[in-house]
C-alpha cells in the first residue's frame, strides 16, 4: 500500500493517535446526542468515530493514508494487519461506510433514521473499544 501511494510513512506520535481517539470518543457522544434529531449527521459521526479509530492504529505506527489511498486505504491496512484478531469487529465496517456514502450522495431510496444509527452504534463503539486497548501495545511500522 506504501508503493501503491495508498498509504504514506509518517513520524509515528502517539500524542496525535491518543487524540483521534479522544475524538472518536467524543464523536459517539455526539450520535447518541444526535440520533433522534438529525439522523443523517449522527450516521455520519458512526462512521467517524470508527474511521478515527482505525487511523489511531495507523498513526502509533507512523502510518497514515494518502488523499488517493482515502477512507478505503484505511480499512483496507486495517484488516491486513488486524483481520486476523479483529475480523468479526471489522466486518460491518465496509457497510457502514457505504451507507454513510450513501447519505452523503442519496438517491431516491436513501434513508437513514434513528433506527439505522442505533443499530450500527455498537458496532462503532466496539471498534474503539478495541483500538483503545490496543494502541498502547503497537510500535512503529518498519519497512
Amino acid at each position: 500500500m506504501i508503493e501503491r501511494r495508498e498509504l504514506t510513512q509518517v513520524i509515528a506520535n502517539a500524542d496525535l493517535a491518543e487524540r483521534l481517539l479522544a475524538t472518536a470518543n467524543k464523536h459517539l457522544v455526539s450520535v447518541e446526542q444526535l440520533a433522534a434529531t438529525d439522523s443523517y449527521l449522527a450516521y455520519a459521526a458512526v462512521h467517524d468515530a470508527i474511521r478515527k479509530a482505525l487511523s489511531a492504529l495507523l498513526q502509533i505506527q507512523g502510518l497514515r493514508a494518502t488523499t488517493s489511498g482515502g477512507h478505503l486505504a484505511i480499512q483496507h491496512a486495517i484488516q491486513a494487519q488486524f483481520g486476523a484478531s479483529m475480523g468479526p469487529l471489522l466486518r460491518p465496517v465496509d457497510r457502514i461506510r457505504s451507507t454513510r456514502h450513501e447519505a452523503e450522495y442519496p438517491g431516491q431510496a436513501t434513508y437513514i433514521d434513528e433506527d439505522t444509527v442505533r443499530d450500527d452504534l455498537p458496532a462503532a463503539k466496539a471498534i474503539v473499544d478495541a483500538v483503545t486497548s490496543a494502541l498502547p501495545h503497537l510500535s512503529p511500522f518498519v519497512v
